[in-house]
C-alpha cells in the first residue's frame, strides 16, 4: 500500500451504483427512441367505426396477402396469432401522428379471401341484478 492513501473496503456500492445507474439512462433513452416518446392511446372509435375505417382499406373480398399489404401501407399495423385465419389488427399510425390501439380482428376464409370482421378483445362486464342465489329460487 502507498502511504497517504487508504482503502475502505466497506465502501463498494459507489461503482455499482453508477454502473446501475447507467444502465437504467441508456433503458430510458433506447424506449424513447423506439416509441418517439409517442403514446398509444385506444382509438376515438366505437368497434363498428374502426371496423368500418379498416373494411374502406381492405374490402371485404379482398386475398389476405393484398389486405394486409394495404393496412400496412394505411399505417396499421398487426399480426397472425395461433390461427392464420385471423389477423389482429392492433397498433394504428395516423397521418397527424397519433398512435390508436385498435380492437378489430379479420377473418379470412381458407381461399384467403376477407370476409368478416369481428371484435379482437372479449367484450366483458359486469351486469347488476339479482345475485345467482336469488335467480336460482323459484
Amino acid at each position: 500500500m502507498q502511504a497517504g492513501v487508504e482503502l475502505d473496503p466497506g465502501n463498494r456500492r459507489g461503482p455499482h451504483k453508477l454502473v446501475a445507474l447507467g444502465v437504467c439512462l441508456l433503458s430510458l433513452i433506447s424506449l424513447s427512441a423506439c416509441t418517439g416518446f409517442r403514446s398509444v392511446v385506444p382509438a376515438p372509435l366505437v368497434f363498428e367505426e374502426q371496423s368500418a375505417k379498416i373494411l374502406e382499406i381492405a374490402p371485404l373480398g379482398t386475398p389476405k396477402e393484398q389486405a394486409i399489404r394495404k393496412l400496412d401501407d394505411a399505417g396499421i399495423s398487426g399480426d397472425f396469432a395461433s390461427s392464420p385465419s385471423i389477423y389482429y389488427c392492433d397498433l394504428w399510425q395516423r397521418e397527424d401522428g397519433a398512435l390508436w390501439h385498435l380492437n378489430v380482428a379479420l377473418l379470412f376464409q381458407e381461399d384467403g379471401t376477407l370476409y368478416k370482421t369481428r371484435p379482437a378483445q372479449a367484450d366483458i362486464s359486469w351486469e347488476k341484478g339479482a345475485s345467482a342465489t336469488e335467480q336460482a329460487q323459484p
